[in-house]
């Protein structure tokens, strides 16, 4: 019997050479857009993303506006209703923000104990 391995499919821009230069995950040069179908337990969802721009829908009725600073985001965000938009970087799919949380963490203290001796 033959091995057969799972893999997920790949989008419309994994078929192009240099697909990771034009359309990556960090700032596509050229605009993705999913859709997914809904069914009778979820509704239709669709999201964009192009450059630092998001836009992705959301299920529900909401409105909001929040802001993130950290080592693997800095974006702006805001809901309306029935969307979600951000502006930034969402993310960053790279090694060096873990070498910078590493970096930035405290290392334990060694401590002794005074009921050991």
């Amino acid at each position: 019997m033959s091995e057969v391995k799972a893999c997920r499919e790949k989008e419309w821009w994994e078929h192009y050479p240099l697909h990771k230069w034009w359309c990556n995950d960090l700032c596509p040069l050229v605009p993705r857009f999913h859709y997914w179908e809904g069914d009778e337990y979820n509704a239709n969802k669709f999201s964009t993303h192009w450059l630092f721009f998001h836009v992705w829908s959301l299920e529900n009725f909401s409105f909001g506006v929040d802001a993130e600073i950290s080592f693997n985001e800095v974006y702006v965000g805001a809901h309306v209703p029935y969307l979600r938009i951000t502006i930034g970087i969402r993310s960053y799919y790279t090694g060096w923000t873990w070498k910078l949380t590493r970096f930035f963490q405290r290392k334990p203290a060694m401590m002794k104990d005074p009921d050991y001796e």
